[in-house]
């Protein structure tokens, strides 16, 4: 038997240090007290976490191989302050620092002191120089185009549209193969004993089921246990996650059928991700989000609408797995992406406009959002159909438009289907919006991430709210990379 490893985040550390220091604090009520500062801090504390949460999209499980540390050993450990200005050592207590921050400290030897005011300045342009090139190089690094990338990129026309018109057939195909009764009938056969008295439906929906899916994709089930479909949940609740726990138990204990399990259990939407023995399939399973559902039969609706469209989709998704950034956008993201390019065209209708002659007495509603949408033709949408020969001129286009366009400001919004700056976005949302958010600003979407992606169905919600600064810098020098590659082989 190999040898043991043992694990332990280095947050899980920051996170126990944290809780023992707040609970020496307020020992004693001198410190139950608020200012702004205090308010911001553990305001931005409580974002951090929630942001880290929203990220952290696996979780490690203690194998035979690999243990975790336990807690109890952490107890001993301290955090020691030190001054960095005047170099004094100020122990274990934030209220010393605290005195010590109130009395000014004084430097110590320190070289800025002896400095004018424009040495100082120009030291401190030096640093930051020095920082931004550090930033260059990273992403000089990180952005290297590798070889299968770079073929694909430079494809001929030919080639490609055989490729992707077989990537289209497996697609095609995948939405309905028998797997995925076997899965079903299985779960159905574990999970119906505990919840004896309550209905239960599996709903399939994502990549495999829009059409676009490949045979490594996942497939994505909402397992309806008591009639929940329409019940909306921002954040899953208790009774959510306690269903969770008991499907994964069961799980569990049918080693033969359920491989590889792992719990999610601290996400938005918590979800079982396993692996179905007999068919080999990767299932990500969740218990309080149907929306999943709805989008699936909008991308569908869509592929069928303008077929080229999905070729795009199915195009874009191989090349950020190519570019090793699969993990950073998912495939609904880029989805999105291509659906509101195509929108500024005008070869594809604003979602809106799909909603405006449904009949609200008899239409799906699932919380505050709207599942049902008219299925309109072509012509009933003034729309001309999109000829896939100008597949290569849309991609062009594709990295073009988004190396031009202004993260900062704008919002890709394919509800509305053209360009929303952040601060208008709010007056051209629909009243369902406006009343759900009415009462609680924390339910808006948000706007205060470097790129904003909005679900055209679920309207509060921001699909890429985990891309950071870097990421998006990284995905946006790719984009530049890739369209070099598609000009030159244009040109020839």
């Amino acid at each position: 038997m190999g040898e043991v490893q043992k694990y332990i985040h280095p947050l899980t550390i920051e996170a126990k240090l944290f809780v023992d220091n707040m609970n020496k604090i307020c020992a004693t009520r001198d410190y139950f007290i608020l200012d702004p500062q205090l308010v911001e801090a553990l305001e931005n504390v409580m974002t951090t976490i929630n942001d880290f949460i929203e990220k952290a999209n696996t979780e490690i499980v203690p194998t035979a191989k690999t243990q975790l540390i336990e807690m109890g050993k952490l107890h001993k450990l301290q955090r020691i302050y030190h001054c960095g200005q005047c170099k004094a050592d100020l122990g274990t207590r934030a209220s010393k620092v605290a005195l010590h921050l109130a009395e000014d400290c004084k430097l110590k030897g320190n070289v800025n002191e002896t400095l004018t005011k424009d040495a100082r300045e120009e030291l401190k342009k030096q640093r930051k120089e020095r920082a931004e090139k550090r930033k260059e190089q990273r992403l000089t690094k990180a952005v290297a185009l590798k070889k299968k990338a770079r073929l694909f990129l430079a494809t001929d026309p030919i080639t490609a549209f055989t490729q992707l018109s077989t990537a289209v057939q497996i697609g095609e195909k995948l939405k309905c193969i028998p797997d995925y009764a076997a899965i079903e009938n299985d779960l159905l056969e574990q999970i119906k004993p505990l919840f004896p008295n309550q209905a239960i439906k599996i709903y399939k929906f994502g990549s495999r089921m829009s059409g676009i899916g490949t045979r490594d994709s996942d497939l994505d089930l909402f397992i309806d246990i008591g009639d929940t479909f329409k019940v909306y949940q921002n954040r899953a609740n208790d009774a959510t996650l306690a269903k969770l726990k008991k499907v994964k138990q069961v799980l569990i204990n049918h080693k033969k059928s359920w491989k590889g399990l792992v719990a999610v259990e601290k996400a938005r939407v918590p979800i079982l991700k396993v692996i179905h023995g007999p068919t080999s399939i990767e299932c990500d399973m969740n218990f309080s989000n149907s929306l999943g559902f709805i989008n699936t039969n909008l991308m569908e609706y869509i592929y069928g609408l303008q077929p080229t469209a999905r070729v795009l989709c199915i195009y874009m998704k191989r090349w950020l797995q190519l570019i090793g950034m699969k993990n950073d956008f998912n495939t609904y993201s880029i989805n999105l992406m291509v659906i509101f390019y195509l929108q500024t065209l005008e070869h594809l209708p604003p979602i809106a406009k799909l909603f405006e002659d449904v009949n609200m007495e008899t239409a799906l509603v699932i919380g505050p959002w709207l599942g049902t949408f008219t299925s309109k033709n072509l012509q009933a949408l003034k729309i001309k159909y999109l000829d896939t020969g100008k597949l290569f001129d849309l991609i062009e286009g594709f990295f073009k438009f988004y190396l031009e366009f202004d993260y900062n400001r704008n919002v890709i919004c394919p509800y509305q289907g053209s360009v929303i700056s952040k601060k208008d976005l709010h007056t051209c949302m629909p009243e369902r919006y406006l009343n759900f958010v009415a009462n609680n600003k924390d339910l808006e979407i948000e706007l205060n991430k470097p790129l904003v992606v909005q679900d055209p169905i679920q309207l509060n919600h921001n699909v890429t709210k985990g891309i950071v600064d870097f990421t998006l810098k990284v995905f946006v020098e790719f984009m530049s990379k890739s369209r070099q590659i598609v000009l030159q082989f244009k040109r020839q």
